[in-house]
């Protein structure tokens, strides 16, 4: 039997990595599923430096080149790291994520309510804006568990950093398979702005779906399709 292909999984700021559960379970046999826990280890975390801790672990851990896959922040690490790195990236999926924050229109007030009101009530209001519809209890419960866990400088210095940091003129060098998700019903991503990333890449795939800000949970059969179909592409 040959070696299973691995895909190292990052998720969005304060989402825990349980939230690949679904997809790991339809790619199962096909591919592995690493999801990285970066918020939950000592920092730094701006971009380059999360992205710097990604490549050291896929080095270590896999020895690379794989697959990595990047939710909403995570996709902007996924991007340094394939552009820093290309070495260790044999192909993107990128999910309701950009090259930069313009038009996200409350990134201050996030970073300003991080700052003085840090909390339950911040959590799930960040939680609940991720989905299109509301996940069910009991994993609404872990989601926000995890939330809660993390340090609150970790999500200050890596979303001021994603704010202050556009990755736009790194697109073009990115010749790695690409495929971008983009949940059409998100309230903080418009499909604009997946299709301005779209036409910055090489070899991009732009596919919509009928998900809120978090396709790899809320359509994980339709994820784990594009998976494939990535894994296919890059031979």
């Amino acid at each position: 039997m040959g070696v299973v292909p691995i895909l190292v999984a990052l998720p969005g700021t304060l989402c825990s990595p349980r939230v690949f559960d679904r997809l790991a379970a339809g790619v199962a046999g096909t591919v592995d599923v690493d999801a990285v826990d970066w918020m939950g280890g000592p920092g730094p975390w701006r971009i380059g430096d999360v992205a710097d801790f990604v490549a050291a672990r896929i080095e270590q851990r896999h020895g690379g080149p794989v697959l990595v896959a990047g939710h909403s922040t995570g996709g902007a690490i996924a991007l340094a790291l394939a552009a820093a790195r290309p070495d260790l990236v044999s192909g993107l999926l990128l999910a309701n994520t950009g090259a930069h924050m313009r038009g996200h229109g409350d990134v201050d007030r996030i970073l300003g309510t991080i700052a003085n009101g840090w909390g339950p009530r911040l959590h799930a209001a960040v939680l609940d804006r991720s989905f299109a519809e509301p996940v069910p209890a009991e994993v609404r419960d872990v989601l926000l568990a995890y939330a809660a866990g993390v340090p609150r400088a970790a999500a200050l210095e890596v979303l001021r950093s994603q704010r202050d940091e556009d990755l736009t003129p790194l697109l073009p060098g990115i010749t790695c398979p690409v495929t971008l998700l983009h949940g059409v019903h998100d309230r903080a991503r418009t499909v604009a702005d997946a299709e301005t990333i779209a036409a910055g890449l090489p070899d991009c795939d732009l596919r919509t779906l009928h998900t809120g800000h978090t396709p790899v949970w809320e359509d994980a059969p339709a994820t784990a399709d594009a998976v494939r179909d990535l894994l296919a592409r890059t031979g």
